[in-house]
C-alpha cells in the first residue's frame, strides 16, 4: 500500500508509457507521457473538470475513474505519478533547531515539535527534509501530508488497475528539477511561483533548496500575496501568465518567466500547449 516514493531518471530505467494526473483544487491535468533515455514524448493532454474538493465525494470518484479508464485504454500505461499541492498540505519551516542525530528524528518531530500542534495529527502523513545540518544547529522542513488525499490517489491507481503509483507534490517536484539543474535560476536566492487558476504557491529558495512553500487563494489573496514579496529579489514563476503576473511587473517586481532544459516534444493535438510558458512543468517534472 505504500504510495509514496521518488522516481529518478535513471538512464538504464527506461519507462515507455506513464501517466500523470495533476489534482488541483477543482480541476485535474492529466498527461500522458512517453518517456526514454533522451527525451520525453507528450503525447496525449486532457483536462477534466474534477478535483481534490470534489473527488472526496465516491459517487464523483467513482466517474472520475471511469472517465480515466476511457481516456487510457489504448495506451500500455504501466505507471501513474500524481501531484498535488494545495492549502490542506501543511509545509513549516523550523529554522536554528537543536542538532540531533538523524535516527533520532522521528522521535524528536513527533515528541518535541509536533506535540505542540492543534492538529489532528492521526489525519496526516508526516515527513520531513534537513534543510541545514551545522556544527550545534540544525534547520528542518517538515511536512504534513493530510491522509484524505493520499486515499483519493490510492483509490484513482487502483480503479486503474496500476500498481507503480508515486505521489509527489508540486515543491518536491521543483526542488528536483533545482538539484539535477533542468531549471534556469539566475541565482542561489529567489522566489519561484506556481500559477494556477485559483491560487498561487509561493516557494522561497535559499542556496537553492525550498525553505518555504506556501498556498494562497488568488481571489482574497492577491494584496496579502504582494506584500510578501520583496522587489529586491528575483522573481520567477510558471503555469499562467495572466493579471497576477502583469500586476507584478507594473508594480516593479523582477518577475521572469521560469525556462526549463527539458528535453520535450509536443505530439498531442492540444494547441494550447505553451513550451515556453512551462504551463506542464511540474506535471512533466514528476518523470524525470
Amino acid at each position: 500500500r505504500k504510495l509514496w516514493g521518488i522516481i529518478f531518471g535513471l538512464w538504464g530505467d527506461l519507462i515507455r508509457t506513464c501517466i500523470t494526473i495533476k489534482l488541483n483544487n477543482y480541476d485535474s491535468e492529466i498527461l500522458i507521457i512517453d518517456k526514454s533515455p533522451l527525451k520525453l514524448d507528450v503525447i496525449d493532454c486532457i483536462n477534466i473538470d474534477k478535483g481534490i474538493k470534489e473527488l472526496k465525494r465516491l459517487n464523483i470518484k467513482r466517474e472520475f475513474i471511469k472517465n480515466l479508464k476511457e481516456i487510457i485504454k489504448k495506451y500500455n500505461i504501466k505507471e501513474v505519478f500524481f501531484v498535488v499541492q494545495n492549502s490542506q498540505i501543511i509545509i513549516r519551516e523550523h529554522k536554528d533547531l537543536p542538532k540531533i542525530r538523524k535516527r533520532d528524528l522521528d522521535g524528536y518531530i513527533n515528541f518535541e515539535i509536533l506535540q505542540e500542534s492543534l492538529l489532528t495529527l492521526d489525519d496526516y502523513i508526516v515527513k520531513y527534509k534537513i534543510l541545514d545540518y551545522r556544527k550545534n544547529k540544525m534547520d528542518l522542513q517538515i511536512i504534513l501530508f493530510p491522509k484524505e488525499i493520499e486515499k483519493i490517489c490510492l483509490d484513482i491507481a487502483t480503479g486503474l488497475n496500476l500498481k507503480h503509483k508515486y505521489l509527489n507534490m508540486n515543491f518536491d517536484i521543483l526542488q528536483k528539477l533545482i538539484d539535477r539543474e533542468k531549471i534556469n535560476l539566475k541565482n542561489n536566492d529567489c522566489m519561484v511561483i506556481e500559477n494556477m487558476d485559483d491560487v498561487i504557491i509561493l516557494n522561497y529558495i535559499k542556496m537553492k533548496k525550498i525553505y518555504t512553500s506556501n498556498v494562497f487563494s488568488k481571489e482574497s489573496s492577491s494584496e496579502y500575496i504582494t506584500n510578501l514579496l520583496d522587489k529586491d529579489i528575483d522573481i520567477f514563476y510558471y503555469g499562467k501568465e495572466d493579471n497576477f503576473i502583469n500586476t507584478l511587473k507594473e508594480n516593479g517586481f523582477k518577475v521572469y518567466k521560469l525556462n526549463s532544459k527539458l528535453n520535450i516534444s509536443y505530439l498531442c493535438s492540444d494547441k494550447i500547449v505553451d513550451i515556453q510558458n512551462n504551463k506542464y512543468l511540474v506535471n512533466i517534472g514528476v518523470v524525470i
